[in-house]
């Protein structure tokens, strides 16, 4: 009895091993694998819509944000690995699509409000140099002005614009060449997924 048990065992263990080396090569097929138990992996627990409208999982979306952070250039190959006995081509195909529309959609997103940044950059560097124009215009020697309120206002009024004329070019400076690069690698990462090569394959 006791020879049949350990028999058994070091049957079931040959056969974790042998499936624990498959896995392993499966692994490999791809630049990036993801183990899956089933397909709900991907998607949020609570969003209860179909694949082709439910939300990705922020676990799935923080691993291959980690998993593709080294690749560089060129299209990303995922490979998803699943049980073979719950395959589904035409879930698969949903959820291909779905998971692409997701990326392409916040890859939009970002370029949109690189927009907005560099836009406001554009502006604000405008309005610095007009603030300038205005400083000088106050600077250009005159006939004296016998107003002595209208001296003081003068000068005030060229105190507060200079300062203000040259911090609105400077800020519309860095928006334009400096602050839309914090937004760069979620640009790049969200365009590698957007073109991505996304294949399932059974375990």
């Amino acid at each position: 009895m006791h020879m049949v048990e350990l028999a058994e065992g070091e049957k079931r263990i040959a056969k974790e091993a042998e499936d624990w080396a498959e896995k392993q090569k499966l692994l490999q097929l791809s630049e990036v694998s993801i183990i899956l138990r089933n397909y709900d992996d991907l998607f949020s627990d609570f969003d209860p819509r179909l694949y082709d409208r439910r939300s990705l999982s922020d676990d799935f979306l923080t691993e291959i944000r980690r998993a593709t952070k080294e690749k560089k250039g060129g299209v990303v190959e995922i490979n998803f690995l699943i049980p073979t006995e719950l395959r589904k081509n035409e879930k698969e195909a949903v959820i291909r699509k779905r998971v692409k529309e997701h990326f392409k959609r916040h890859h939009d997103l970002v370029q949109k409000e690189i927009s907005m940044v560099r836009k406001q950059g554009v502006q604000l560097s405008v309005i610095g140099f007009a603030l300038a124009i205005i400083g000088a215009v106050f600077m250009v020697p005159g006939e004296s002005n016998p107003d002595v309120i209208a001296q003081t206002v003068q000068k005030v009024l060229l105190v507060l614009v200079e300062p203000a004329s040259w911090f609105t070019i400077w800020t519309g400076f860095d928006k334009i060449f400096t602050t839309w690069k914090t937004l760069e690698p979620d640009l790049d990462f969200y365009k590698k997924m957007a073109h991505a090569e996304i294949n399932f394959t059974g375990y």
